[in-house]
């Protein structure tokens, strides 16, 4: 009686060996796709996308600054089954909107170009780009006027006469 006691004692044991066991083994592409899904859930990291593998999540892809960096890493590290984070993202921050400079560049050139008939200017980003012909007594009277409306750069296509 007592070896059939222990005999369904050690079975009982390692039944629940076995099943505490089987519990634990999550597999890697279901911890990936809970991992995407928290970062998806964010806009502000659309540019994320997360890899697992034995537990360990890589993130890849491009963030506007640091914050944004380290927000992506906690975000993965709190999902469930993820023992560790490797954070390889890259900061790319966004492109400088120049919109208000190019509006008043733009309104700011027609006085500028007043005098300079034969000379026409656009303007992009903060670069003015100058076309046409010009009398070379008169080009650094332009060039400074053009200077003064504080622009990311002057570029000079015209030709000198």
């Amino acid at each position: 009686m007592k070896a059939l006691r222990l005999l369904s004692v050690v079975t009982l044991i390692l039944a629940l060996g076995v099943g505490v066991t089987s519990c634990n083994q999550v597999k890697d592409a279901d911890i990936q796709s809970a991992a995407q899904e928290l970062l998806d859930a964010n806009p502000e990291l659309a540019g994320v996308t997360v890899t697992v593998q034995n537990k360990v999540a890589t993130l890849t892809g491009t963030v506007s600054d640091d914050a944004a960096k380290a927000y992506a890493e906690s975000v993965v590290a709190g999902a469930q089954n993820v023992t560790s984070v490797v954070n390889q993202l890259e900061v790319v921050p966004p492109a400088p909107d120049y919109s208000e400079l190019d509006a008043a560049i733009n309104a700011a050139l027609p006085d500028a170009l007043k005098d300079h008939g034969t000379v026409t200017a656009t303007v992009q980003d903060g670069v003015i780009t100058l076309n046409g012909e010009i009398r070379e007594s008169d080009l650094q009277v332009l060039i400074e006027k053009v200077n003064a409306l504080s622009p990311v750069q002057v570029v000079n296509n015209l030709t000198v006469k």
